[in-house]
C-alpha cells in the first residue's frame, strides 16, 4: 500500500511550478521487477510526475482487497481507513529504497499525483516505499529482500 506524505510537505509540492508530463515517462519489463515506469527525461526535483483518477475503496470494504489480485495495486487514500486504486502508470510504480517519488492524495481532483523528491535522471526507475516489513513485501508482493529470501 503506498505512502502519503504528510499534509506540510504535499502543500509545498503542490507548489511547484514544473510539471513532467506522460511522455517523459515509459514503461518497460526489467528481469526481476517486472513491469517498471522509466524516466524517459531528466524530471528535476520537485516536479509533479503524474496525477492518476483514482476510484476509492471505503474503509469498511478495504479487508476484501488483499484476497484479489487489486489489492496489491491500492493505496492508501487517507487517514481513515479509505484505499483508492489509482487508474494509471502510478499503479505501476515499483518499491524501492531509496524513494525517488512521493505520494499525495488530490481530495479535490480526486487524483493521486506523484512528486520527485530528487532529481530522476532519464533511464532511471521510479521507485517509491511501500511502507511495509521486509517479510510483507516479500511474502505479500514477491519482493525479494535480504531477511526475507534468508529465511526461505
Amino acid at each position: 500500500m503506498g505512502r502519503l506524505l504528510p499534509r506540510e510537505r504535499a502543500k509545498i509540492l503542490r507548489g511547484s511550478v514544473s510539471s513532467a508530463a506522460k511522455s517523459d515517462l515509459i514503461v518497460k519489463v526489467v528481469p526481476g521487477r517486472g513491469r517498471c515506469v522509466i524516466a524517459a527525461r531528466d524530471i528535476p526535483k520537485g516536479a509533479r510526475v503524474l496525477a492518476d483518477p483514482v476510484i476509492v475503496v471505503p474503509g469498511h470494504e478495504s479487508e476484501f482487497t488483499d484476497q484479489t489480485a487489486v489489492g496489491r495495486y491500492v493505496f492508501q487514500w487517507n487517514d481513515e481507513d479509505d484505499l483508492c486504486v489509482v487508474l494509471g502508470l502510478g499503479s505501476l510504480i515499483n518499491h524501492g529504497l531509496p524513494e525517488n517519488v512521493a505520494l499525495v492524495s488530490n481530495f479535490e481532483e480526486m487524483t493521486m499525483e506523484f512528486y520527485a523528491i530528487i532529481a530522476i535522471k532519464a533511464g532511471e526507475e521510479l521507485v517509491y516505499d511501500y511502507g511495509h516489513e521486509e517479510e510483507e513485501l516479500f511474502e505479500y508482493y514477491g519482493i525479494p529482500t535480504g531477511r526475507a529470501e534468508a529465511a526461505e
